[in-house]
């Protein structure tokens, strides 16, 4: 008798993937700027002006983005 069981496959979905890249980090000015910038969002998203993430519709959203890409870089 087989000790071993049916291994069924692990659950699976596609993202998005880009390469990373090696980049210096922030100095004062742009440490200061960044930040800024997140308090901001921080304080939008308390105000209620943002907008939820819809997995329904942002792989067409996704998709939309490169083909805008795709077509600039075609002229």
């Amino acid at each position: 008798m087989s000790a071993t069981t049916e291994r069924r496959p692990a659950k699976t979905t596609w993202i998005p993937v880009t390469t990373m890249e090696e980049m210096p980090l922030p100095d004062g000015e742009e440490l200061a700027e960044l930040i800024a910038s997140l308090k901001e969002a921080e304080a939008e998203i308390a105000a209620g002006e943002c907008v939820e993430h819809d997995s329904a519709t942002f792989v067409q959203e996704f998709l939309a983005l490169g083909a805008v890409e795709a077509s600039a870089k075609a002229k």
